[in-house]
């Protein structure tokens, strides 16, 4: 991930982070959880304002970096601002890369190729939950996304582009 994050800035492509919280009033008033939901709101994964919901130190946001509304769903194509910031930005291609490989970032890959996106998947630089969850998101990607490739590769074409 800080490899991409370095080539996008030194390529002048802007870096949209998708963030994933909720606040204390949200898991205590959460009316309808999903089986996700219930294993987040039990460990309070996302809370707001602690460790759980911030960026990791490598990965600060920069001059560079959207930070969009969080979502909370699985997209923030739904519950969120990606489409109208990518939209404001004449972004047509995509470049994805995150956590959790089978929820969050295969929900973002299908709802950006919904949307008309052009949507280039890193499969080294996603991860899920339990030993089936990547494997069988990488497999979906596949058939999903305009493109699948590596971070390296991805590097190395932004490079020739700066």
């Amino acid at each position: 991930m800080v490899k991409l994050r370095n080539a996008a800035n030194q390529a002048g492509i802007p870096i949209f982070y998708s963030p994933h919280y909720y606040t204390e009033y949200e898991y205590k008033n959460w009316k309808h959880p999903n089986q996700i939901d219930k294993i987040m709101f039990d460990r309070k994964m996302f809370l707001k304002g602690t460790w759980g919901a911030e960026f990791h130190p490598d990965l600060q946001p920069d001059e560079n970096t959207f930070v969009l509304s969080p979502h909370k769903g699985l997209s923030n194509f739904w519950a969120g601002d990606i489409n109208i910031q990518l939209r404001q930005q004449d972004i047509q291609n995509i470049i994805l890369a995150g956590m959790s490989s089978n929820l969050c970032v295969e929900s973002h890959l299908r709802d950006a190729i919904e949307n008309s996106y052009d949507v280039i998947m890193i499969k080294d630089a996603t991860a899920g939950a339990g030993p089936d969850s990547t494997p069988s998101a990488l497999h979906n990607y596949g058939f999903i996304a305009t493109e699948v490739t590596t971070t390296d590769d991805i590097v190395k074409r932004l490079s020739q582009q700066s």
